[in-house]
């Protein structure tokens, strides 16, 4: 029986791990082609690097986030930069949906700072580049947000009752913020509060001197009554 079934073991071929392969994915020459024709929006003294130090050209994800971060930076008016530490994943969902209802629709996006730095790098918002290190993320607007300054004012309400956020810095149409510089930025009047603190410093001399001048008639009037009544 046993020399049977060693006869039998014998016969049967062993599995060969070697024969799987375990590859990556290739990129063919057609998503290679549409990769390399992502749009760059912002300006540049001179145009990005394409391969690595190795030179190695990079892959097609590192190029896709290469242009969404360009494209980000470039379009949104406003852009805040924070640290994040040890958030999970249900926090920042919690913060994602806090900021898309509480501040006029304003996005989150996790950022590699590597590749942020790298994006701002001889464009004009090179002076951010300090700012991303380590766990990063950008709250940023679409074109559709209308007050940005209220818009970011409300954004760092929101993330400051979360104690795992750093604000670090941010980005006002071509004005770098530091974080102190942001929280005085945001607190300035808007236009509207302006025009309405013009008007009231250009109306407010006229009401004194209409008062005054409806007072003398008044005056005048008691004036002559007094001296008739002496007379």
């Amino acid at each position: 029986m046993l020399a049977r079934t060693f006869k039998t073991a014998q016969r049967v071929t062993p599995r060969s791990f070697a024969a799987t392969t375990f590859s990556r994915p290739q990129t063919t020459e057609a998503s290679s082609a549409s990769v390399d024709r992502l749009p760059l929006r912002l300006d540049r003294l001179k145009p990005p690097k394409t391969h690595t130090t190795y030179n190695k050209p990079f892959t097609a994800r590192k190029q896709f986030l290469f242009s969404e971060y360009d494209k980000q930076i470039s379009q949104t008016q406003g852009m805040i930069v924070v640290q994040h530490y040890n958030l999970n994943g249900s926090e920042l969902m919690d913060l994602r949906r806090s900021l898309k209802q509480q501040a006029m629709g304003a996005q989150l996006m996790v950022v590699r700072a590597k590749m942020a730095r790298a994006v701002v790098r001889d464009t004009k918002y090179a002076n951010l580049a300090p700012l991303f290190t380590g766990p990063n993320a950008i709250v940023f607007w679409n074109s559709e947000c209308r007050d940005q300054l209220a818009a970011m004012k409300l954004a760092l309400d929101c993330m400051t009752k979360q104690k795992k956020l750093l604000v670090v810095g941010a980005k006002y149409q071509d004005i770098l913020l530091n974080s102190e510089m942001l929280k005085e930025f945001v607190n300035l009047p808007n236009i509207e509060q302006l025009r309405a603190q013009l008007v009231g410093l250009v109306e407010t001399p006229a009401r004194q001197l209409a008062s005054i001048l409806n007072r003398l008639p008044q005056s005048l009037v008691g004036v002559i009554k007094q001296m008739s009544e002496k007379s």
